[in-house]
This record gives C-alpha cells, sequence and structure tokens, in this order.
C-alpha cells in the first residue's frame, strides 16, 4: 500500500514537472511580428498557412475566416506555441495577437487615365520619377514609425499599466519621433488612465472609446491608424494604437500614440522637390489634407484646422489609388489654374490610405 501510494505521489510529482513546463512554455513563447503571404496548403484536407517575408513558415492556430484567402498580404503579430499538437505537420504553431492586411506602398492594378496636358518626355519622365519616389519615403516613413510603435507595445506586456514607471516609459515613446506630441495608455474600457506630456494630465480619466480608432482596436485588437481628427485637447492629429498584452496573451489596455502627420510628411519628403517647379501634396480620399512639400499657399498648409480640397472627394483621386488626370485644386495651385495636370499614388498603413498627389 505504501508503495502504491508513493508510485501515485511520482506520477503526481511528474504531472505537476509537466504542466509546469508547459504553462512556461506557453508563457515565454517567442512572439514575432512580420508581413509575409497566406497560403493554401493542400495536405492532410487542405488548411492555411502562413509565411513569413523571411520564409519561415508558421500554422496560424485561429485564424479569422475574412483572412482565409491564398495569396493575400498580411502583417501579422503571433506567438509560437511549442506545445501544441497539430495534425497537418507543417510550419511552427502560430497564436494570432493580431492581424491585419499588408497594404504598403503598392504600383496598384486600379490606374485612371484621364484627361493630360501637353508634357514633353522629360518632363513626364520628372513627375512620374517624383510619384514613385515620394510615395517609397513617405510609405518607409510610415512603417517605420509604426515598427517603433509596435515594439514599445510589445515591451508593455504584462507590465502594470497605472505602475509608477508608466510615465517614464510613455516619455521614451514620446522622444522617439520628432512628429510624436503626446502619449497616453488607455485602460480595456477606453479610458485615460496615464499621459505624456504632462500638460494632457487634464484628459486623464476621459473616455474616448467613441473615437472611430479606439472603437475599432476595442472590438478588434488589432493595431490600427486613424483618419486626421480633432482630439479631446483640441490637437489635431493622427494616432496609431497598439493592444497592450497581459503575460497570459489578454488584452489589458493600450497604447494610444498621437503625431502631426505634416512632421511626417515633411521628414519623408523633405528636399524631394528642390530644383523643380512640381509640388507634392498627401491628402486623404476624402480631400483632406496632410501634409504637402513644394511651394503651396499658406492657407493650404494651415495646421490650426482641417483643411479640406472638397472637390477632390468626388474625384478619380477619391475612388482610385493611383492615376493621373486634370483636376481642380482650388487653393492649393499657387497660380490659381481652374485644373491641373495631377499623377497621384496611394500609401497605407493599417487600411487608413493617403493618397501621394504630384502636380
Amino acid at each position: 500500500m505504501i508503495r502504491s501510494m508513493a508510485s501515485v505521489g511520482v506520477f503526481f510529482i511528474a504531472l505537476s514537472f509537466l504542466c509546469a513546463a508547459g504553462c512556461i512554455a506557453q508563457e515565454t513563447g517567442l512572439e514575432i511580428t512580420s508581413y509575409g503571404t497566406i497560403t493554401y496548403i493542400d495536405l492532410e484536407g487542405g488548411f492555411y498557412g502562413f509565411i513569413a517575408q523571411d520564409g519561415a513558415q508558421y500554422l496560424p492556430l485561429d485564424l479569422p475566416d475574412e483572412y482565409k484567402q491564398d495569396g493575400l498580404l498580411v502583417d501579422i503579430t503571433g506567438v509560437i506555441d511549442t506545445d501544441v499538437m497539430t495534425i497537418q505537420m507543417w510550419g511552427q504553431p502560430l497564436r494570432i495577437l493580431s492581424i491585419t492586411k499588408h497594404e504598403g506602398f503598392t504600383q496598384s492594378d486600379s490606374w485612371y487615365e484621364g484627361e493630360t496636358s501637353f508634357l514633353s518626355p522629360e518632363e513626364e519622365l520628372a513627375i512620374t520619377t517624383l510619384q514613385l519616389r515620394s510615395s517609397t519615403a513617405l510609405s518607409k516613413t510610415l512603417q517605420d514609425c509604426d515598427a517603433a510603435i509596435a515594439a514599445y507595445a510589445a515591451e508593455l506586456k504584462g507590465k502594470n499599466l497605472q505602475g509608477p514607471d508608466a510615465q517614464g516609459y510613455l516619455e521614451k515613446v514620446a522622444k522617439s519621433n520628432p512628429a510624436i506630441f503626446e502619449v497616453s495608455l488607455l485602460d480595456r474600457s477606453g479610458t485615460i488612465i496615464a499621459v505624456y506630456p504632462e500638460k494632457y494630465s487634464s484628459s486623464i480619466g476621459s473616455n474616448v472609446k467613441n473615437q472611430t480608432m479606439v472603437a475599432s482596436v476595442i472590438r478588434n485588437p488589432a493595431p490600427g491608424m486613424s483618419e486626421y481628427f480633432e482630439t479631446v485637447e483640441g490637437e489635431f492629429a493622427v494616432s496609431i494604437i497598439y493592444p497592450v498584452y497581459s503575460s497570459s496573451l489578454s488584452v489589458t489596455g493600450y497604447l494610444s500614440v498621437l503625431l502631426h502627420p505634416a512632421l511626417l510628411v515633411e521628414s519623408s519628403l523633405d528636399s524631394l522637390t528642390n530644383g523643380t517647379d512640381l509640388n507634392i501634396l498627401v491628402i486623404q480620399p476624402d480631400g483632406t489634407i496632410i501634409g504637402y512639400e513644394g511651394s503651396l499657399p499658406a492657407t493650404v498648409s494651415d495646421p490650426s484646422a482641417i483643411q479640406k480640397i472638397a472637390d477632390l472627394a468626388s474625384s478619380p483621386v477619391g475612388t482610385y489609388p493611383a492615376g493621373y488626370d486634370m483636376l481642380s485644386l482650388g487653393d492649393a495651385v499657387p497660380s490659381g489654374e481652374d485644373k491641373t495636370l495631377v499623377y497621384w499614388n496611394t500609401v497605407s498603413l493599417h487600411n487608413t490610405s493617403w493618397r501621394v498627389m504630384v502636380f
């Protein structure tokens, strides 16, 4: 009887170690963030895998139905789960933390060919080259900024968002990019619980769940970038927001970063128009001005209000991601012409698009 009880004791001790090992593996699983392709794998009855940009293969364990599309480019963050057993025997099992369609700079197939004015071969080369250079530069700036914010959000994993170190952490995030002017932490309900700099401390306790981007990330904990909007402090900004996770991978809150988009545009496009008579204007598809480079009237670049070229929303720019046409730009054209030849393309971050117009 004693021997039997001892055997049972050994069994439970061994089982405890196995459970502990499983818990530790789950807790300390390697987190990856990458973009790549959702691929249909015709094995074991068929399933969808994720092939990262570096060729690594992952088996998403909880891929949402809307992402089950062969060839779909996505941005994905997840934790490798080495303990789970699967029948597919393909790739590393990956528990998804967030997933969005990858929409970096691309030359769209939806190219609009509208009216044109006479351009010499040299002029056409200059405007199309500037269009490509400006779109590529702005896309890289957005992606780099977003990657840095994602890294900061990952550092908060498992930390007390209302702890004494929160303020210093937010200060570090704010000083990482000149375009950032406010960083805040939100709890799960969308209430601001910490903010930097201190001059915005009056916003602590404000619930911002009705802001479109905050409502979206609460509903679906995936990173996002807002459209241009007025903040509760009366500033005009775009926000990039990331969910923050506990060590057990549940959402504990959100890291919200407010930026002046004109400064992002300026840092990307600075001096690209030097030596030319061309201008670059970055807008939302609804005509809202994000930023510019070149010689545009001061009324267009006023940062104290949301400026919009209303006619653009109903023009091909509002519908097509790329193309050229003779467009009415209103006060944005220094010479005041009724219509100007414009080439445009699109850069996107987290499904929010900006048009990059060259004229």
